[in-house]
């Protein structure tokens, strides 16, 4: 366990230095990166995406896995666009819409765990039933005509500088990062990730803690759709489409293991920073999308591979010198 502890916290250290190097290389990129404005604000651009990775990274530590993610985001907003059009006040809507978020992902979770459905079919069609859904609410045309009091999280920032939406995101990470780790909901994620059969016999009712988790990822989804209508001032039943490689790229380079059971919310949130910066520099340096995504997939690989890493640097550092010299002379 110790050993398991120190290369989670190795890695979540080798992320700051990553981080470090992508600055350095944005304003390398970019004269126009090294600002402390430029900065905050480019952080709008993975707070959407960085609450689908928190609610997809509790799924991912039970072992299981829901790529519906953004398409509930969808449901969410064109729900936010009928609350505003119909005159419901923010405080009225955002708990609505939210809950129904929260359900569609509990829906999933029940699917899952009730009926012993593989996550990965389950959301694959849930991902395009959902999809399908925000198009039959909101339609093909879109929405923007939005209270303002509607577009306060995503849009605004305190004292011209700090992103709302940051901030909030920030919060919820902390939030997520003590339920997971100083929690009996958190300690029993892990128990079921690790060996699910094991934490049964010892009383967990794995079936409800599973469809707590999914609803939860629902829920975080229900709240990136409202910073959603804050930062893009419209909803439609595409808001957020594609931006699923995104989330997990940054779940599973934070180092959660894919297979479940280990993990820290505080390195998905150190991945999230990387992959911000990493956007934000190629953005500034008018690196196309396609690039983008071929950077996103090669990270992705990266991260799935991390165990990997970590256990080859392990042999190296128990080895020392000349056991490493005597591995590489072989």
């Amino acid at each position: 366990m110790k050993g398991l502890g120190s290369r989670i916290f190795g890695w979540e250290f080798a992320l700051v230095l990553l981080i470090a190097l992508a600055a350095a290389w944005s304003t390398y990129l970019s004269p126009y990166y090294l600002t402390v404005e430029q900065i905050l604000y480019s952080t709008r651009h993975f707070v959407f995406p960085g609450l689908l990775a928190l609610g997809l990274a509790v799924v991912v530590i039970l072992g299981e896995i829901d790529i519906s993610l953004a398409s509930i985001l969808a449901v969410g907003a064109v729900l936010l666009a009928k609350a505003s059009a119909f005159g419901l006040p923010i405080v009225v809507a955002a708990p609505f819409v939210v809950c129904v978020c929260a359900c569609l992902g509990g829906l999933n979770g029940a699917l899952v765990a009730r009926l012993g459905l593989p996550s990965l079919a389950v959301t694959v069609g849930t991902m395009g039933a959902y999809r399908g859904l925000a198009f039959i609410i909101g339609s093909e045309t879109g929405y923007t005509d939005f209270d303002a009091s509607y577009a306060y999280v995503g849009a605004t920032r305190l004292g011209g500088l700090v992103p709302v939406s940051f901030l909030v995101f920030l919060a919820l990470a902390l939030a997520v990062g003590f339920l997971m780790e100083r929690t009996v909901f958190g300690r029993r994620c892990y128990s079921v990730g690790n060996n699910k059969e094991a934490a049964w016999i010892a009383g967990v009712d794995v079936a409800r803690l599973k469809i707590e988790a999914f609803a939860l990822g629902g829920a975080l989804a229900g709240l990136a759709a409202l910073v959603w209508v804050g930062q893009y001032g419209s909803a439609r039943g595409d808001n957020a489409d594609g931006s699923i490689l995104f989330v997990v790229t940054a779940v599973v380079l934070g180092g959660i293991d894919i297979n479940g059971g280990r993990g820290r919310i505080a390195g998905v949130v150190l991945a999230l920073f990387l992959l911000g910066t990493i956007r934000n520099g190629m953005g500034l340096a008018n690196i196309g999308g396609p690039t983008q995504t071929v950077v996103l997939g090669l990270l992705l690989i990266i991260g799935v591979l991390r165990p990997v890493i970590l256990n080859a640097v392990g042999r190296l550092r128990r080895m020392g010198p000349s056991g490493a010299r005597s591995t590489l002379a072989d």
